[in-house]
């Protein structure tokens, strides 16, 4: 079997990117045999990493279709950017017909040359979506605001890939539904990390927020809320960890004016996340959409308790009340009640007992691997 993917993006940063590179690894380990090649935006860090799994690679500038609606698009931006879409997918139409692949992926939605380019050919193409639209960008999906494009998603599809029950949902009524596919990713933690390790209980209640500094995933929300815990004489520690997509200085700012220098600390994006899960008590998700959840699991399995906000696939993470809490998005106080309930080290202990390792068995990159190439297969 040959395959060719499509990335939108040559950084690590990403969810996504995290998810395809554990594919390729899946895919490389169970089938071998099996060609694996890629087509990447630029060079960058991501290329390096997934050259490891690949038998070749291309590097194709793609332009997103993404556009900001709270501008006007004028026609000969239009016809601007459906004569860039054209060249660029003519270019990949060429080094498909060179690969010979007997399918395509594209691993996003804001991408549309692959299915274009396949679509020309007659190429089998599955697109892996991650994102939901209006919540992920809000007046910058204009596009996504026409049923149009889901239609055209939908005919240029073999089958659509959405990674949680939430994402199906979501799409449903948008794309035929026996098109649309759950596929739950592998999430692994990095080699440096056993997940038996004895976790102790920091010196200061320490709590943990990873995800990139932007409006979705809710930093300021949570340093409102510890605003207020430290306002009325209650001790905490937290470590924000991401990369800056904007919000990082507006989150410096608060953290300036409101004295918690010694409360909070910024750090930037790393790969050793993992180690993080081991300095902290509790791992918190404040974000306004999660498609998946990755952070979430990969925290559970460090045998460390969550808290999560009540939206998209979070609740499908946990069981709540057992292994982790849900909390009301946008609601500080409920967010501050359920950061004081685990407080209590015994809670937390009973909580981290309560994650079920077996369970997140599921998430393995074996099995990421073996539920794709089955529905490739088909």
């Amino acid at each position: 079997m040959r395959l060719v993917f499509l990335s939108h993006d040559s950084s690590c940063t990403g969810g996504a990117q995290k998810c395809l590179l554990d594919l390729l690894k899946g895919i490389k380990q169970n089938y071998p045999d099996w060609q694996l090649y890629m087509v990447f935006p630029a060079q960058g860090d991501f290329v390096d990493i997934c050259s490891h799994y690949l038998d070749g690679y291309k590097i194709l500038r793609l332009k997103w279709w993404l556009v900001d609606g709270r501008y006007l698009i004028t026609k000969k931006k239009k016809l601007s950017y459906i004569y860039k879409l054209l060249r660029s997918s003519f270019k990949l139409l060429r080094y498909l017909q060179r690969i010979k692949p007997d399918c395509v992926i594209t691993n996003t939605i804001v991408v549309p040359h692959m299915a274009l380019s396949s679509r020309l050919l007659g190429i089998k193409h599955y697109w892996f979506i991650h994102e939901i639209p209006d919540v992920t960008w809000g007046d910058k999906c204009f596009i996504f605001k026409s049923q149009f494009i889901f239609k055209l998603i939908d005919k240029f599809s073999t089958k659509v890939l959405v990674p949680s029950e939430y994402a199906k949902r979501y799409y449903q009524n948008m794309i035929l539904r026996d098109k649309l596919n759950i596929i739950t990713q592998a999430v692994e933690l990095s080699p440096e990390v056993n997940v038996n390790q004895h976790r102790e209980s920091c010196a200061r209640y320490t709590i943990l927020l990873v995800g990139a500094f932007d409006s979705n995933k809710g930093q300021m929300e949570l340093l409102q809320a510890i605003k207020r815990i430290v306002d009325v004489g209650r001790d905490i520690y937290c470590y924000l960890v991401g990369p800056d997509i904007g919000l990082k200085s507006v989150c410096q700012e608060y953290i300036r004016m409101n004295k918690l220098e010694r409360n909070v600390e910024i750090v930037p994006f790393t790969n050793q996340i993992s180690l993080y899960y081991y300095m902290t008590d509790v791992l918190l998700v404040c974000s306004a959409i999660e498609s998946f959840g990755r952070v979430a699991v990969e925290a559970q399995r460090c045998g460390l308790p969550v808290i999560l906000s009540d939206v998209g696939a979070n609740p499908e993470r946990i069981e709540n009340g057992v292994n982790g809490l849900l909390y009301k998005k946008g609601d500080i106080t409920d967010l501050i009640e359920k950061i004081e309930i685990l407080r209590d080290v015994r809670v937390r202990k009973k909580f981290s007992e309560k994650i079920d390792l077996d369970m997140l068995g599921k998430y393995s990159i074996d099995c990421f691997a073996s539920d794709f190439v089955k529905l490739v297969q088909v």
